[in-house]
């Protein structure tokens, strides 16, 4: 017959060996879950524009509870703090992870504004087509497009006639300023020469200034520019100049 001696003394030996047991899993798992040593935060394009800093970049992470050094990587979601940076109006992606050394990375890529809409709303469009607010830190110089203009003619003709203006190695040069008069009364200052350009509708407005550069080519370029303050395109086949 076992004593109770006996039965006493195993029962001890199993309750230290289960605590030996958590005690090694534990540690364990605090081996394996390092802390937070580093966060780096890497502006991809700062060499092309500077709308952030890595200092406002962090404050807004700090502000949000998620700027977590010290704090066991296991409690640090990237995909969090991607969806928080992604809040900030002049960023178009951000990107976070680990590195192996407890250390994380975020890089982010700003917005790229392509044209400035001054009319009733002051706001840019970015590269994406979409509105991007108007910022001190936005020095990037694009076309600017002033007068009665509405988001939905901003973002459909207005940006497809930009973009072409953009790619065009004649008129990107000259023109930096379209007027809305109505939205099928479009005007363009043509800055090297101080015209104002008549198009009227979009509609076709590419291959009435191709008829135009070839004028300025064939023509002006070789007798002289005259003293024009309007240059109309608004009839096809024809263009009218007026003092």
């Amino acid at each position: 017959m076992i004593s109770k001696r006996l039965i006493v003394n195993g029962l001890l030996v199993v309750a230290l060996a289960a605590i030996v047991i958590a005690a090694g899993v534990t540690g364990s798992r605090r081996a394996a879950d390092p802390v937070c040593s580093k966060i780096t935060i890497i502006i991809k394009d700062s060499t092309e524009r500077q709308y952030v800093s890595e200092g406002e970049l962090q404050q807004q992470l700090q502000q949000a509870g998620l700027w977590q050094i010290g704090e066991p990587l296991s409690k640090i979601s990237c995909r969090r703090i991607e969806q928080h940076l992604l809040t900030h109006p002049m960023l178009r992606r951000a990107e976070c992870y680990e590195l192996t050394n407890g250390q994380v990375r975020i890089i982010v890529q700003q917005r790229q504004p392509i044209v400035l809409i001054a009319g009733d709303e002051h706001y840019y469009l970015d590269a994406d087509r979409k509105v991007m607010p108007v910022r001190a830190s936005v020095s990037t110089p694009v076309v600017v497009v002033n007068g009665r203009i509405g988001r939905q003619q901003a973002q459909g003709e207005i940006y497809d006639f930009v973009l072409w203006l953009r790619d065009n190695r004649f008129w990107r040069e000259k023109i930096h300023t379209i007027h809305v008069v109505t939205p099928k009364m479009i005007e363009l200052i043509d800055d090297s020469h101080q015209y104002t350009i008549i198009l009227g509708s979009l509609r076709g407005a590419e291959q009435r200034l191709d008829d135009l550069e070839k004028l300025y080519v064939e023509g002006f370029d070789k007798i002289g520019y005259p003293e024009y303050k309007q240059i109309d395109l608004q009839y096809k086949g024809q263009i009218v100049g007026r003092k």
